[in-house]
């Protein structure tokens, strides 16, 4: 009886150090304050007095409410919040149950041959073996996951609920399975109905996370495209307000420019002032094709159609939209800008310049809107091609954005062509 009080009060004592330790923040004292330390006395006496008072058939059960109490009062102590802490004693009663399960299972598998299971060495060593590998666990998740407070972010009640599914499964397991290896007798009929109920309540909260998670990462990716959409916009900006310096800038030496040509005139010398009309003409203009009505979709071609002429490649571009049509920006900026850039560098790969030809056909049907655009390209490079589509991030913004607004996107080679046909419903809103 004393050696069997003597294991069980050093395991816990090892263990209260072992929680102050998971919780404590690095900078607190890891001391123990004077309530909290009568109120560990008290569990330690309940620990001490539980194989003689309390019938075997509960004694386990008063073992986990002195662990919850134990584990509730160190994280008050280091001001765990609420909602976190529930989380956490799952997550260690989860820990304990997989310690205990994993020591009675290695002693079965060595001595069970030489010691029962109501021996002192199968005591001694089964809850050695349990603290050593509790230990290593609970300090490993301290230094891998829990180092920093940041896990007591505010989480809400579902969110908690199901992310304690997995473990309270784990814990009815192997409290169970524990129970059996100690001759415990249970009621089957009540163990198989919680099992049933527990996988069908671990898999509703599979399916809250899973929901979650998409809808996450949905934001994640519309946050993406709006940051991309706005980084085009300044850039359109920008060169809107580099363009109106330029004017400015040409219209205050225009007064000097007549005066030359007025000079020119006066000495009848026609040629040189038709010349100089041509070279100042050039530069007034701002050398820009108006697609549309809408001045993203036409500096973006422009921007497009400029690249093309340095990459001496020949750019087809046709627009048939209302002039009062608005359009989401994200779609100029990512859909149709990956989508020529992915033409444009399939044909800057091209070594005769004069294959190199790109072809480029926005129409507005109502409120939707089709885009075609084909390119040339060498047809030895579509395994390479196909990688570089799975690998890069142009090819899978135009499908994401294709799929934000339930549209059609497809894609094949014929011969030396290849082509690209997305159709977006419901996009165009007319003013």
């Amino acid at each position: 009886m004393i050696i069997d009080i003597t294991i069980r009060l050093t395991s816990f004592l090892i263990y209260v150090f072992l929680l102050n330790f998971f919780f404590s923040d690095g900078s607190s004292n890891l001391g123990i304050p004077l309530k909290h330390a009568l109120f560990i006395l008290l569990l330690m006496v309940i620990i001490a007095l539980n194989t003689s008072i309390f019938p075997e058939s509960i004694e386990s059960i008063i073992n986990i409410m002195v662990t919850i109490a134990l584990i509730a009062i160190i994280a008050k102590q280091q001001h765990i919040p609420t909602k976190e802490l529930l989380f956490l004693i799952v997550i260690f009663l989860t820990i304990d149950f997989i310690c205990e399960t994993l020591s009675v299972s290695l002693f079965e598998s060595l001595l069970s041959s030489q010691y029962g299971s109501t021996s002192y060495f199968f005591e001694i060593m089964t809850t050695g073996i349990t603290m050593a590998v509790e230990i290593s666990l609970v300090v490993g998740a301290k230094l891998l996951f829990f180092k920093n407070r940041t896990y007591y972010q505010s989480l809400t009640i579902p969110a908690l609920f199901a992310l304690s599914s997995i473990p309270l499964i784990s814990i009815i397991i192997l409290f169970s399975f524990l129970l059996s290896k100690l001759n415990i007798e249970i009621q089957n009929n009540y163990f198989e109905l919680f099992v049933v109920f527990g996988i069908l309540y671990m898999n509703i909260c599979i399916l809250y996370l899973y929901n979650n998670l998409a809808s996450h990462l949905r934001k994640i990716n519309q946050i993406t495209l709006q940051n991309n959409a706005l980084r085009a916009e300044k850039k359109y900006i920008t060169e809107i307000k580099r363009s109106q310096e330029k004017i400015q800038s040409i219209r205050h030496d225009l007064k000097n420019r007549y005066l030359v040509v007025l000079g020119l005139l006066a000495q009848h010398d026609v040629n040189a002032a038709t010349n100089y009309l041509n070279q100042s003409l050039n530069s007034v203009s701002l050398h820009r094709v108006v697609y549309s009505g809408d001045s993203v979709l036409n500096y973006l071609l422009n921007e497009k159609l400029k690249v093309a002429q340095k990459n001496h490649t020949q750019f087809n571009i046709k627009v048939f939209v209302s002039p009062n049509i608005e359009i989401e920006n994200d779609i100029f900026a990512i859909l149709i800008g990956n989508l020529v850039d992915n033409s444009l560098e399939a044909t800057s790969r091209l070594s005769d310049e004069k294959r190199r030809s790109i072809s480029l056909v926005i129409k507005q049907m109502s409120k939707n809107l089709l885009i075609d655009i084909s390119n040339t390209y060498d047809p030895k490079e579509k395994i390479t091609r196909q990688k570089r589509q799975y690998d890069g991030l142009g090819t899978n913004n135009v499908k994401n954005i294709v799929n934000n607004y339930h549209g059609i996107y497809k894609q094949w080679a014929q011969g030396s062509t290849y082509y690209v046909d997305v159709a977006l419903f419901n996009v165009a809103h007319n003013k």
